[in-house]
């Protein structure tokens, strides 16, 4: 038997227009009081997808936890059934979510290409196409936006999920490095050129729309031609061993 998928890790396979149109729907003037059943992890889905749009909407301490049962249409009552922790376990569940998929996604896979060329172009295209694969048709992918909320944590909650960030940034870091000591990356500092990478592929979450020209696969495709044409030296430029 299969490992069980969490109701966050659903929300991978439940298309997004679906929720939306779950959020965005007209609700009755009598909000549900519910109660465990089998539709519990549709639920769920709805609520950690509704409360991510909502961080980006209005921002992590604009929002209540009555706002995301208003926008799903439950009581608050039935909101603190499903996250009874509240609103600050509900952005580590979301944050977590979004790291998960980054190291399964992204890190993981580049770690078994032992090319550092091969590997950077993976990492680039791998994360661009997390962050177009979840993009609300207005523009922004809420999970990864919410992913940068980590000021409403608690401290161990922040101390973790910097770790976790910090792993990534090594990552990116230590590849730029063996591309330099191949002698195959232009002249640039390796930790500014980390942090721009980064910048540059997730600001993707905030302008992207899936309904747009081009279609995330195109898109990572040219972010990926954009950073390796600006990074990597020409053969002739490279230095010559004597």
């Amino acid at each position: 038997m299969g490992k069980k998928r969490t109701a966050l890790e659903n929300l991978l396979v439940i298309p997004p227009e679906n929720l939306r149109r779950k959020a965005g729907a007209k609700t009755s003037t009598k909000k549900r009081n519910l109660t465990p059943t089998v539709n519990e992890s549709d639920r769920m889905r709805q609520i950690y997808y509704v409360a991510a749009r909502l961080f980006c909407e209005k921002g992590y301490e604009a929002t209540s936890m009555s706002d995301i049962a208003d926008a799903v249409g439950f009581t608050k009552a039935a909101i603190y059934h499903f996250i009874p922790g509240g609103k600050q376990d509900l952005l580590n569940d979301i944050i977590s979510f979004g790291m998960n998929s980054l190291e399964q996604q992204v890190m993981e896979p580049a770690q078994l290409i032992p090319d550092p060329e091969a590997r950077l172009r993976a990492i680039i295209a791998n994360h661009v196409r997390i962050i177009t694969n979840g993009s609300e048709t207005i523009g922004f992918n809420p999970v990864t936006v919410v992913v940068d909320e980590i000021a409403g944590l608690s401290a161990t909650q922040q101390r973790k999920i910097t770790s976790r960030k910090r792993i990534y940034l090594d990552l990116i870091r230590d590849t730029l490095r063996q591309l330099q000591e191949q002698e195959k990356l232009k002249d640039v500092d390796i930790t500014v050129t980390a942090f721009s990478l980064l910048g540059m592929i997730l600001w993707l979450a905030r302008w992207y729309r899936p309904n747009g020209k081009l279609t995330g696969t195109q898109v990572a495709e040219e972010l990926v031609k954009l950073a390796m044409n600006g990074l990597l030296a020409t053969p002739s430029r490279r230095k010559k061993k004597p």
